[in-house]
């Protein structure tokens, strides 16, 4: 949660630096991380992807699984990350996207700022990477995490689209996953997957349409990446 987040600027935060390395002290210590759309080609590769409703708003969203209990991220491991991508939602912190004007009903792409969170762990006066360079100009690294802000800010409606045609479908299915660690077994509720029975039934129009749109393939990986389930149990049965 950013509670505190201002508007950065070059006088005020010049001589600030982001810690960028791996740990549960800067905030990775979450065991579900939001995800757009835009970055499941990544991040099948290395996670278990699943939706799950919005406890405010009810509605479904995208995350990628990092652990089974709250605080828990096994990819997070002797201070690296046990993955070739690491989810846009941390790698942003402490930045995000706000309105300049916040009196704005209808915002566009220039009227939006970055914000940062002054008091999130990362940010720091000697350790990291710089976020402006010695003219005060933007460093490297802030128009990269501008770059990922932007994604995941189109990325969140391509998304909202991607699920709400799902639903339309009924692709969405709630389901269950039943873990035995040391001999109990456990049961993890809350997440909801692909309806692979709904999803063979759908006409040849719906399919099409579908494919078309890239959703089937999302799909498809979506359903392929729940193969790293096993993954995580391994590893937590080594901790």
């Amino acid at each position: 949660m950013m509670t505190k987040a201002t508007l950065l600027d070059k006088k005020i935060h010049a001589n600030l630096f982001i810690n960028t390395s791996v740990g549960h002290e800067f905030g990775d210590n979450i065991n579900y991380i939001p995800i757009v759309a835009d970055e499941l080609k990544q991040l099948v590769l290395d996670y278990p992807v699943y939706f799950m409703k919005n406890s405010q708003t009810g509605q479904f969203e995208l995350f990628a699984l990092t652990g089974f209990t709250a605080g828990q991220n096994l990819f997070v491991h002797q201070g690296e990350w046990r993955a070739q991508h690491i989810p846009l939602h941390i790698k942003r912190q402490p930045f995000k996207l706000g309105l300049r004007d916040n009196s704005l009903t209808e915002a566009t792409d220039n009227d939006l700022a970055v914000l940062i969170d002054e008091e999130h762990p990362r940010v720091n006066s000697d350790t990291g990477e710089r976020i402006f360079d010695e003219q005060g100009e933007p460093s490297a690294y802030l128009n990269s995490v501008c770059e990922q802000l932007m994604t995941l800010m189109h990325g969140n409606k391509r998304t909202n689209a991607f699920i709400n045609t799902l639903l339309q479908h009924e692709l969405i299915e709630a389901v269950q996953l039943s873990l035995t660690q040391h001999g109990e077994k456990q049961t993890y509720t809350g997440l909801y997957a692909i309806n692979e029975q709904a999803l063979v039934e759908l006409s040849t129009d719906a399919l099409k349409s579908l494919h078309e749109m890239g959703y089937l393939q999302a799909c498809y990986m979506i359903i392929a990446a729940t193969g790293h389930i096993q993954k995580l149990l391994n590893w937590q049965s080594e901790a």
